[in-house]
């Protein structure tokens, strides 16, 4: 039987490489609107959306590993981690697809911290 800190782990590491393949396929999606003038949108190209799904499917089992090892029952574990990770990963999506419409747009500002 794998331990629940492993299967933390594990859940953790899932997180960390699909986010880089997420995150690479926005740099190249923002890198080719600024060579080839061609959108960056629709965000909801398969890398990119799989991708996405599997960097939430690693934060549930992240999750779920870490409720287990706080002694909570593995369905718990489950449905909070269910919670937590929808609840912030799908507003996550419109906020990314939010910062892509403003690249497109050219509306992007720069943030210079102490100046609002």
């Amino acid at each position: 039987m794998i331990e629940t800190k492993t299967i933390a782990w594990i859940g953790g590491a899932l997180v960390v490489f699909f986010l880089f393949v997420f995150l690479y396929v926005i740099q190249v999606r923002i890198q080719r609107w600024n060579q080839e003038k061609i959108s960056p949108l629709p965000l909801e190209g398969f890398l990119s959306v799989s991708s996405y799904i599997a960097s939430l499917t690693g934060l549930t089992i992240m999750f779920t590993g870490v409720f287990e090892v706080f002694f909570f029952s593995p369905r718990n574990s489950l449905i909070a981690s269910l919670v937590i990770a929808f609840s912030t990963g799908l507003p996550m999506w419109g906020v990314i697809k939010g910062l892509l419409k403003e690249v497109e747009a050219g509306e992007l500002k720069e943030i210079v911290p102490g100046k609002f």
